[in-house]
């Protein structure tokens, strides 16, 4: 299940990067102006980016209910996170539906891109909550909690061990389970800091757009920032994807290795 959640999660940064890319196309497109097909884009990228913050949600639930309630038979079926997963799709793209339809997504010629304007900085941050906040919020507390209960249990390892009531083999058993764990939830922590630090700028941006009521602020600089923030962000989310899944390696060597094999033979 936690190989599938992450090719989920590469998935929707995937997607996340081809309306990025359109979003570009659409800035260097000065004919299309304020029409649907811009509209939608930004609609779109809005979406995606909900995607990518609830994907790694997901992962971070399913760490916290695989380490602290391991033992639990309900969760370990790929039921309840299929589910969850359809839910995330269904709400990434209904939330932000109702700001294309009431026209919120309006053209901007100084930097020729739909948006969300600055001065309606209560949607924006609304929006910004759904995306980001409440995803690594709640992430945050998983991770606490995981990496508490890891803490504990091993304590009562050490004391079982010391005491000579636990087998060593069992013991040794749950000492490679909990290293495994750790080394994934290290992976998962170099992504959520990414993810942090993708869209800090734009709650940064956000914050000063509804303290400054003289709208002094360059839109064209903002936005070149938030953009090439993400931009940055998003591969080095895959580069990292890539380096820290250890199937992913594999089955890349695996493959240029079969192809080296044929060439030699």
């Amino acid at each position: 299940m936690s190989i599938a959640l992450s090719c989920h999660s590469t998935i929707t940064v995937i997607i996340t990067n081809i309306f990025l890319f359109l979003t570009a196309v659409f800035m260097l497109n000065t004919n299309l102006q304020n029409s649907l097909w811009c509209q939608i884009n930004a609609y779109c990228f809005q979406a995606s980016l909900i995607l990518i913050y609830h994907s790694y949600c997901l992962q971070a639930f399913h760490r916290f209910v695989f380490i602290v309630h391991h033992n639990n038979v309900y969760f370990h079926g790929y039921h309840i996170f299929f589910a969850i997963l359809i839910c995330q799709w269904i709400f990434a793209w209904l939330y932000p539906f109702r700001l294309l339809l009431f026209g919120i997504f309006t053209y901007d010629s100084t930097i020729r891109l739909c948006h969300i304007n600055w001065d309606l900085s209560l949607e924006l941050f609304a929006l910004l909550a759904v995306q980001y906040l409440i995803p690594l919020t709640i992430d945050v507390f998983c991770y606490i909690l995981v990496i508490k209960h890891a803490h504990l249990h091993i304590i009562e390892m050490t004391l079982h061990r010391t005491s000579q009531k636990r087998q060593p083999i069992v013991v040794c058993q749950e000492q490679r389970r909990m290293k495994r764990e750790f080394k994934m939830l290290k992976r998962i922590i170099i992504i959520f800091l990414a993810l942090f630090i993708m869209n800090f700028p734009s709650l940064v941006l956000i914050i000063i757009a509804s303290i400054d009521s003289n709208g002094s602020m360059s839109i064209d600089y903002s936005y070149r920032i938030i953009l090439l923030n993400m931009s940055c962000i998003l591969l080095l989310i895959s580069i990292f994807q890539f380096i820290l899944t250890p199937t992913v390696k594999t089955l890349i060597h695996d493959f240029w290795k079969r192809r080296k094999n044929q060439v030699c033979g």
